[in-house]
This record gives C-alpha cells, sequence and structure tokens, in this order.
C-alpha cells in the first residue's frame, strides 16, 4: 500500500464500485407539508435551533468543514466497500486498505499532524475491525441502506448503515459510530434507530429483532432488543412536530451562550447575537492551540466515563429495591423513575423522565 502524505493535496479515489440501497418514494401524496424532505440529523438540528435550520436548509449558508465528518464519513465508506464486496469472496486487508486511502476525505483538519493522526486511527480501525469480524459477515443483508418513508405526510430519509438477517429470518439493525464512548442505555433510547426501525419494518416487510450502534473506536458493538411501539409513537410524534414548525415557518433562535451557540458558524449574522463578536471570540474560556482542545477532551471523556460508571452503580442499588417491591416506578422530587422490560429478553433496566415528561 502506498504511503500517504499530509504536506500537500491530493484528489479523492473513486467511489465505492458498489451501493446496495432500496429507495421508495413516499406512497402518499403531500397535502399540507411543503417543506423539504425530513431526516433524523435535520429534525434534531430544528429542534435544536430552528434559526440555525433555516440558514443551512432555507438560506444555504454552508458550514465549515468539521474533522470529525471527514472521519466519520471516510471509516463509513471503507467499511461499506467492505461488506459491499462479500459476495464474490472477502476483500484482502491490503484491498481494505488501499480504498480507506483512495476515499479519504481531507476537509477540514487544523493542520497536518491533526489529519495524520485521524489517518493513523482510521487504519488502526479498519485492520482491528477486519481482524475481528471477517469471519462473521455471512449474515450481512444491506449496507447503505437508503429509505424515504412516509410519515404522516412527511417523507423522512436516511441510511441505515447495515442490516443483517438474523437466524430466526428476521432484521438485526446496526449504526456504526466514531468518536466518544457509549452504552445500552443510549441504545435503548436512541430515536434514530427507532426511526429505522420503522422505516425497515416498512420497506422489507420483516421485523426488525434487534437494533445497535456499533462503537468504531473500541471495536465494541451494543445491542438491544427492538424498540417497543411507544417510542415509535414517539418518534412520529416529534418528527410531526418538527415538521408543522418548519411548514409554518417558524425559525426563532433558541440561544444558549454558554453552549452549543459558541460553536456555531452562524454566530456573526444570529439574530439572537446582532452587533456581537463571534461567539467563540467573545468566550474567553475557549481555548486556543489545539494541545488544549485535545486535554479539554480528553477530561470530558474521563468525566464521562465517571458518569457511566456511577449512573451503573446507582442503577444496580436502586434496580434491587424496586425488583424486591415488585413497583413499576419510584417517584423522586425531580424525576420520576421507571422498571423497564426488554422485550424477548429477561433483562430489565432503568429509565428515568422529569417529572410531567409523558411517559
Amino acid at each position: 500500500m502506498t504511503q500517504l502524505t499530509f504536506d500537500g493535496a491530493i484528489e479523492n479515489g473513486p467511489a465505492n464500485p458498489r451501493e446496495l440501497t432500496e429507495e421508495s418514494a413516499a406512497g402518499a401524496k403531500i397535502s399540507w407539508y411543503k417543506g423539504r424532505v425530513l431526516s433524523h440529523s435535520s429534525i434534531v438540528l430544528y429542534r435544536t435551533c430552528p434559526q440555525k435550520w433555516k440558514f443551512r436548509y432555507v438560506d444555504k449558508i454552508p458550514e465549515k468543514p468539521r474533522s470529525y465528518f471527514s472521519f466519520g464519513k471516510s471509516v463509513h465508506a471503507g467499511l461499506e466497500f467492505l461488506f459491499a464486496n462479500i459476495v464474490g469472496g472477502v476483500p484482502t486487508l491490503e484491498e481494505l486498505l488501499a480504498n480507506f486511502r483512495a476515499g479519504w476525505l481531507r476537509e477540514g483538519y487544523e493542520s497536518p499532524q491533526q489529519e495524520k493522526w485521524f489517518f493513523q486511527e482510521g487504519e488502526r480501525i479498519m485492520r482491528g475491525f477486519y481482524a475481528k469480524h471477517r469471519a462473521d459477515l455471512k449474515n450481512v443483508f444491506q449496507v447503505e441502506f437508503k429509505f424515504t418513508i412516509d410519515i404522516d405526510g412527511i417523507p423522512v430519509t436516511g441510511f441505515i448503515d447495515r442490516i443483517d438477517t438474523t437466524p430466526s429470518g428476521n432484521l438485526a439493525l446496526l449504526d456504526y459510530k466514531t468518536g466518544k464512548g457509549f452504552d445500552k442505555v443510549r441504545v435503548r433510547q436512541e430515536p434514530q434507530l427507532t426511526l429505522y426501525q420503522i422505516a425497515a419494518k416498512k420497506l422489507l416487510g420483516k421485523e426488525v429483532e434487534t437494533v445497535g450502534l456499533y462503537h468504531l473506536n473500541t471495536l465494541t458493538a451494543h445491542v438491544v432488543p427492538a424498540h417497543g411501539p411507544a417510542q415509535e409513537e414517539e418518534v412520529k410524534a416529534v418528527i410531526l412536530q418538527a415538521a408543522q414548525g418548519i411548514n409554518d415557518q417558524k425559525f426563532e433562535p433558541k440561544p444558549e451562550p454558554a453552549g452549543y451557540c459558541q460553536w456555531c458558524d452562524y454566530g456573526q449574522i444570529c439574530p439572537a447575537f446582532t452587533g456581537r463578536e463571534a461567539l467563540r471570540r467573545a468566550d474567553s474560556n475557549v481555548p486556543d492551540s489545539l494541545g488544549e482542545l485535545a486535554d479539554r477532551l480528553g477530561r470530558l471523556d474521563a468525566k464521562l466515563q465517571e458518569l457511566l460508571k456511577e449512573r451503573r452503580a446507582v442503577e444496580k442499588t436502586l434496580k434491587g429495591h424496586i425488583e424486591d417491591k415488585k413497583a413499576p416506578q419510584v417517584e423522586g422530587k425531580h424525576f420520576s423513575v421507571f422498571h423497564r422490560k426488554e422485550e424477548g429478553s429477561e433483562e430489565s433496566y432503568l429509565e428515568s423522565k422529569p417529572k410531567g415528561d409523558p411517559d
């Protein structure tokens, strides 16, 4: 494999030679909704800040490239090549790495050193994934499965990274993630997986047996039974709410200066901050150097792992008391905790909701 250098421009290689997708145009006639086709990410963006949604999708003002977007897309493309070519025999490791290099996206990196680090991390993931899974790819049914479905008159689209066939003939959905770690708590509550489950059942005509997120950095799969009907209805309600706001052109900003606003590319033109400097410049607490950002990220990841450890300990203690008393839920002053049973499994877990939120 030719070594990739990082001191000059490189042309991207050819696209993946095969793409296994299945599309379905929305079956119902769109009557009331006049907006663009929605996706999980665009719905999340609208709920986070309608004004930013308008900047991106109505005004079409581009955001700056981000290293983590380029890295994630490069790794996903590498895995897609692996899965899409298993019918004719699993590609060799060298073929996989050569394709990864050819498809490497270079936008958004702050320095050649940063790009080199991410590229080497991507190669490490490719090598590790290949060694761990090359022998168990026979059940892969679809990769990068593209869908467009109709939900209450709203066209919703997306890509499911991987769909496997289970021994019972049902479906197992898996989405790949890079970045910070997580556990099954997130998988049980992840609305993106619920949306994918709705689409897979509707378009493929089979039941979804499991859903999961695969953390590529640690080569760890977190898989749970399919989400329940209540979660599907909740996701549909969220989509409807966002679509109604977009249709009514409700694009008010939701400023959070200490949070996501300080990283927003639209800070200088946002009506919530008219006349101010860009938020990231005004915030003296934002570190300037790449090294400081790396240290900050490391501290946040360490804190996240501590919180996850503490949550598991609290859940274990609380679950023991709940099971002894056979109580379906426990009421705190500010939160309600529900004892849930995973469908098709004896495993149970606890889910918390702020007081006043619908169950």
